[in-house]
């Protein structure tokens, strides 16, 4: 299922070092902080609680997450958060650093959790904001189904051996 990657692509559990690298992605998704008309100090901070608030709020729901950085000779390029419980594997977070987007670093992301969820019996679960176009196409070409939804978000699930 997954496709050979480069030699030098690699997905790996995350280290202390990673933490500029973490917050250089996570301010690079957030556009919408950015794009606001205030004093770049006051973005910096409003980014910096945000995410702290995003940490907290993943590490209270799903205490057993996991993260793990993809690099590319040794340079890290994207990270995920998932949570391994018993029948599911649940896609928490995921993103790629703008200028490397659109190469198929997010759908190998996802094709080693499909890999650990086909080793495990496991269903690979996920939830999608409606409006990230990008993202929704990702995991519906990737093979998962809409099982519910509201007003702004999608949950998905893969299931091992379902194919479309």
């Amino acid at each position: 299922m997954i496709e050979m990657p480069p030699p030098d692509l690699q997905i790996r559990s995350v280290h202390e070092r990673d933490q500029e690298f973490i917050d250089t992605l996570y301010r690079s998704t957030r556009e919408d902080l950015l794009r606001l008309p205030m004093d770049s100090d006051f973005i910096d901070n409003l980014i910096r609680s945000q995410q702290q608030i995003h940490a907290l709020g993943v590490q209270q729901n799903h205490p057993n997450a996991q993260t793990k950085i993809l690099e590319f000779q040794s340079q890290a390029l994207g990270r995920m958060v998932f949570e391994h419980t018993v029948g599911d594997i649940r896609l928490i977070d995921i993103a790629v650093l703008p200028g490397v987007q659109r190469q198929g670093l997010a759908r190998y992301m996802v094709q080693y959790l499909q890999q650990m969820a086909e080793t495990h019996q496991a269903n690979l679960s996920l939830r999608v904001v409606k409006n990230n176009l990008k993202a929704r196409q990702l995991y519906l070409s990737a093979g998962f189904q809409i099982v519910s939804e509201d007003a702004l978000s999608e949950q998905m699930r893969w299931q091992a051996g379902i194919t479309l």
